[in-house]
């Protein structure tokens, strides 16, 4: 379920705070370290203002007609297609901030079915984290709990108890994952543009003090819920493999931007896909929770193998499947989220 992230290109805003207030704090997490008050509360108050509507409570996120409409639009096509269902839905804590942490599928059809299934569920409605320009590029979205990546609104989301969900990979992710046609869709690529291990999830993490909780979760099958005949004739000629080549040949400057100009159009791609009627199964597995003492990079990593560990034992392959997919859902029995 979990949106992309920008962490690792958006600013800050400023030093974290940790013991501002908040309208709907829910409970605040231990051993966050002291800010000086009025810092705190002005950057509370500066993000609050900023992301009005994910701030609202859940009762009042949830009640919004947007929200219900495209609910019961996206669960009802999400049971009715996929059978969809979660395991591990008891790992979650009712009474604090979690950040959830996922995997980028090529088509990012899960996204909104894990998100608002939620909800439906707990009563919760979960923060997801999104690329600044998808939310801007289409605004609506905030009304069902989406914001912009920056990591001072994830900090104060947490610290106000929500749910909050996150994929690090970004939009590097999906085009790795659509390369060579698909053989390494279950694999996790968090590498940037710029070659960096993305860490800025665990830094915000780390901020809330040791003892927080991550909790790794992925779709089983999710990447055989759509199928994209553009983006398969594309690998299947190599055209990806030989872009990237090209890219990679040309100047800095003009290779960021066409990085870019590629994720861009990779992403505006994967919204023709078709629906294949495949189980789909969100797993949350075991939190990982913040040590003291250890680096973000630390942190990170350990989160990336709990992941991959999940998956891999799910998922039990790392290629794309359909066929697979669609033999193991006939035979299969409806499951209960549990």
């Amino acid at each position: 379920m979990a949106p992309l992230e920008v962490f690792d290109t958006a600013s800050f805003h400023g030093n974290v705070r940790a013991d501002g207030g908040s309208g709907v704090n829910k409970r605040s997490p231990a051993g966050a370290a002291a800010k000086p008050k009025e810092e705190s509360l002005a950057g509370t108050v500066s993000v609050q203002r900023r992301e009005a509507l994910a701030f609202l409570s859940d009762e009042e996120i949830s009640a919004h007609p947007i929200y219900r409409t495209v609910q019961k639009v996206t669960c009802g096509a999400a049971y009715a297609m996929h059978g969809f269902s979660v395991e591990g839905w008891h790992r979650l804590p009712r009474s604090k901030g979690c950040l959830l942490v996922g995997i980028h599928t090529t088509h990012s059809g899960d996204i909104l079915p894990c998100m608002l299934h939620a909800q439906a569920v707990s009563g919760q409605v979960v923060r997801g984290l999104l690329h600044r320009l998808l939310v801007l590029a289409c605004p609506i979205i905030r009304y069902i709990g989406a914001v912009p990546g920056y990591r001072d609104t994830a900090y104060e989301l947490l610290k106000s108890g929500n749910w909050v969900a996150v994929i690090p990979g970004g939009a590097e992710e999906i085009m790795a994952h659509a390369t060579a046609n698909g053989k390494d869709a279950y694999t996790l690529s968090w590498e940037s543009a710029s070659g960096n291990q993305r860490a800025g999830f665990a830094k915000v993490a780390q901020s809330l003090g040791s003892g927080f909780e991550i909790y790794p979760c992925f779709s089983e099958n999710g990447e055989e819920m759509r199928f994209n005949p553009m983006i398969v004739l594309w690998a299947y000629l190599g055209l990806d493999v030989l872009c990237g080549r090209v890219i990679r040949m040309t100047p800095p400057l003009l290779c960021a931007f066409l990085i870019q100009m590629a994720v861009i159009i990779t992403f505006a791609v994967t919204n023709f896909s078709i629906p294949l009627p495949v189980k789909v199964t969100q797993h949350i597995g075991e939190a990982v929770t913040v040590r003291v003492g250890e680096s973000p990079e630390e942190l990170a990593l350990r989160v990336h193998d709990a992941l991959q560990a999940l998956i891999d034992a799910k998922q039990g392959r790392r290629h794309r499947d359909y066929w697979a997919a669609l033999r193991n859902t006939w035979g299969a029995r409806a499951v209960p989220d549990a």
